[in-house]
């Protein structure tokens, strides 16, 4: 589905569209694009929806990675241990690219440690094209068809794990530090260098 031609593209870091704001070639335009979808995922007050747009704080993405949990904690679990609490969350993690119209999304998990109160350290994780398949559909049936909604009305397109998950056969080379050679369709639209 993806030619040789816009995967070269996409390695490239060009911005690619035929709609504002990506017809005009502009990624800061595209992130502005992205926070307005961001902040309509916010509107659903049962989520609570964590966007990063600092690019893991250094280096380049093409993509903007947007957690999502549960504000009931349902997918939740706390364990305490002295003055330190840690929050182990199984939630969505959601990559939006900011080079062209698509975006992905997959279970995840992440932790936040707090002493006292103040958070301490944490981890997270990245997904793959298989992480689609690993989302619990009993937790998040519902909510994941709303994320679906919103990325449809602003002319955002999910892939599937199938496309993205395709080898690719051709000599390109992307800057990333998520995968190495063979490369994927994925690594095309969702790589990231520090």
């Amino acid at each position: 589905m993806f030619d040789e031609d816009f995967l070269k593209q996409l390695a490239k870091d060009e911005v690619r569209g035929n709609f504002p704001p990506f017809h005009t070639g502009n990624i800061k335009q595209v992130e502005k694009y992205v926070k307005v979808i961001v902040d309509r995922l916010k509107d659903d007050h049962q989520l609570i929806v964590e966007p990063d747009f600092s690019y893991y704080g250094s280096g380049f993405a093409s993509y903007i990675p947007v957690r999502i949990s549960k504000k009931d904690k349902s997918d939740t679990k706390a364990l305490q241990e002295r003055n330190r609490m840690t929050y182990y969350t199984k939630g969505l993690l959601v990559y939006i690219s900011n080079l062209t119209p698509y975006w992905y999304y997959g279970a995840s998990e992440w932790s936040v440690t707090t002493e006292n109160g103040k958070v301490v350290g944490g981890s997270s994780g990245f997904i793959r094209p298989e992480s689609i398949a690993e989302v619990n559909k009993e937790l998040w049936g519902e909510k994941i068809d709303r994320v679906k909604d919103t990325f449809h009305q602003y002319r955002y397109n999910l892939l599937t794990q199938e496309e993205l998950a395709q080898q690719v056969d051709f000599d390109i080379s992307v800057r990333t530090v998520l995968a190495d050679k063979p490369y994927e369709v994925f690594d095309f639209f969702f790589h990231w260098s520090d």
